[in-house]
């Protein structure tokens, strides 16, 4: 790829493509139960159906198709004490933690593209929205969204990565106490896209629309909540996962011994395995909402770190980058001091092109350095903040 023509794609385009994704082919559900949890695996039609055990209940649960192999993000949740966020292979190998601190967990979502999970802790009057590193433990917790207001749960979350946005639930008694809430993925600009609404549980975004199930049954509607609509109703909600390759909704109800699921255009309505009655969270293993945009390129033919886009910029800007094979990448800021201010990914990356977006609130205007360093290919750029 030109360096010459890679401003215009990305202008044009804002892609951040991750080349060779398969299409949605499994599902992964978690049994809510004492004195451990299962997560479930089973295709898309039920078949196929096997189980691994945890020795702490699970919760929420969402899966990260980007690497090989394939990990899962798992809320665990104990009776008593704080729980934490694992992580592991979709056959239970490999455990490792995330998160080891956590107060609850009801949902998860993973920032693929910048390789960040973010969760939903609920806990009655102190309920509260937080990101941290997808790769490592305990890396970069923040805060991004708090609520004290007594009797309330903030229970589910989406994200829609590429235009840098997530959804909330927040329930309440009544349905007049009962929310869904839009903001930034910094937590800024919150806005009331539903109100009232009865009960909401899990929320997901996928092609231009939210979908979440509550009193009603499975809602969807534009993303600010207008033009919303009934796919299936009414019935208890508590997990829900969206087939990007199908154009599929799936559901669990806790306390129903059933997974569900119906097309988009509300036809084929069908249980698809019928398991335990305490399934509480399920998610598939492709939702192309967890990058920037879905995979369509071929793999590229060479490293290359490009010229963020724009430059100067002020307060954010998009750095690409490509790698024509899987490597283990690392992408830095520096100052002109060759003081780390930020690291935007690190971890594992299959072949193709990438987008990392660097927001630099809270730094000075001045020139900053970025660096790609991926199986020993090392590039450097430098780039300008104006404020």
């Amino acid at each position: 790829m030109r360096l010459r023509t890679l401003p215009f794609i990305l202008a044009a385009l804002l892609v951040a493509q991750i080349s060779g994704a398969q299409g949605s082919r499994k599902l992964y559900a978690t049994m809510f139960s004492d004195p451990d949890g299962r997560v479930y695996t089973l295709n898309l039609d039920g078949t196929g159906l096997g189980w691994f055990g945890l020795p702490i209940r699970t919760k929420a649960i969402a899966l990260d198709w980007s690497v090989a192999p394939h990990r899962l993000y798992i809320g665990l949740l104990p009776s008593s004490g704080t729980g934490k966020i694992i992580r592991c292979n979709t056959d239970g190998t490999n455990v490792q933690d995330v998160v080891t601190n956590a107060s609850s967990v009801s949902d998860i979502e993973l920032d693929l593209t910048n390789r960040k999970v973010y969760w939903t802790q609920n806990t009655w009057d102190d309920d509260r929205v937080y990101r941290a590193d997808m790769d490592g433990v305990d890396g970069n917790i923040t805060q991004i969204y708090a609520t004290t207001v007594s009797n309330r749960d903030l229970w589910g979350l989406a994200l829609d990565v590429r235009n840098h946005r997530l959804w909330v639930t927040e329930r309440g008694g009544t349905c007049y106490d009962s929310y869904i809430r839009r903001m930034s993925m910094s937590g800024g600009s919150v806005t009331v896209v539903r109100y009232p609404v009865c009960n909401p549980h899990d929320i997901e975004y996928f092609d231009g629309k939210i979908y979440w199930g509550d009193r009603d049954g499975i809602e969807v509607a534009n993303p600010d909540g207008t033009g919303i609509d009934t796919l299936v109703g009414p019935i208890a909600n508590d997990g829900l996962a969206i087939d990007g390759t199908n154009n599929r909704v799936y559901w669990v109800t806790y306390g129903v011994p059933a997974i569900w699921r119906v097309d988009m255009d509300k036809n084929n309505r069908t249980v698809v395995s019928n398991i335990l009655p305490t399934l509480s969270h399920i998610d598939i293993d492709y939702n192309p909402s967890a990058v920037s945009v879905a995979p369509r390129t071929p793999v590229p033919g060479a490293w290359d770190l490009a010229q963020n886009y724009p430059n100067p910029f002020n307060p954010v800007t998009t750095i690409a980058f490509s790698l024509p094979r899987r490597a283990t990448v690392t992408l830095s800021v520096s100052n002109l001091l060759g003081q780390e201010v930020a690291t935007l990914l690190r971890g594992e990356r299959e072949a193709g092109t990438y987008e990392a977006r660097f927001d630099a609130t809270g730094l000075p205007s001045g020139v900053y350095f970025y660096r790609l360093k991926a199986d020993g290919f090392t590039q450097s750029r430098t780039m300008l903040l104006t404020k």
